[in-house]
């Protein structure tokens, strides 16, 4: 494979992302390592703020919010890794990771995935496309500050739909655990000010009133 390939964007996540890093850790042929099996259940926290944790998580199931300094900064899902940001140099969790919904996981040790991947003579690009995949969040998340309020509003609860919630012909389903609380927190507005923007959209037809969860209208998005 040429230099070129090998750092094509699509060619790095096939070889180099979390579902293969998975399937290297989990290879009991070469340089094995333990694996556990972790359920957290909602609003249990994974990782703690500005401590050392000794664990990185696969998730298979479930949603969390990372908080940083009392701000949402962005969320993982299933195939999303938690705790790989500060692997080499065993430091401090510069996040707390906090479950939305009862989340399943694949646990390995930190210092045993430290190890294989320094076995690995592909270890480091394993690294690289995790902490690329971090900084996209990241970036996402930098992107949409940039928006209006109500284009902010809109944009981010698509995206989150689209990853973690339903979609039909007509509608956006954001699932309930997104809260006006953590939407709010995420997208740095105060609740009362997303609370009277999300109204005013109900009235434009963009969202369908829900009192429980966001809804958005396909439809009318587009003329948004």
């Amino acid at each position: 494979m040429s230099y070129m390939a090998l750092f094509d964007k699509d060619v790095m996540n096939q070889q180099f992302g979390s579902t293969q890093l998975l399937k290297v850790l989990s290879d009991t042929s070469s340089y094995p390592i333990n694996k556990e099996e972790k359920i957290f259940y909602k609003k249990e926290k994974i990782l703690s703020e500005n401590l050392i944790h000794d664990y990185i998580y696969f998730i298979q199931s479930g949603v969390c919010v990372a908080w940083r300094n009392e701000h949402a900064t962005y969320f993982v899902g299933e195939h999303d890794i938690v705790g790989m940001n500060d692997i080499l140099g065993n430091e401090k969790s510069a996040t707390s990771v906090i479950a939305l919904t009862d989340v399943t996981t694949w646990r390995f040790s930190k210092k045993e995935v430290m190890s294989k991947l320094m076995y690995s003579q592909e270890g480091a690009f394993y690294l690289f496309q995790y902490m690329k995949e971090t900084n996209k969040k990241l970036l996402q998340a930098q992107m949409w500050q940039m928006k209006d309020t109500k284009d902010r509003l809109i944009s981010t609860l698509t995206h989150l739909g689209k990853l973690y919630g339903e979609e039909d012909d007509e509608h956006i389903i954001i699932p309930k655990f997104f809260t006006k609380s953590i939407v709010s927190n995420y997208l740095g507005m105060s609740r009362q000010h997303m609370t009277t923007l999300y109204r005013n959209l109900v009235n434009e037809g963009i969202f369908t009133t829900d009192p429980h969860q966001y809804i958005l209208n396909k439809k009318e998005i587009a003329y948004a």
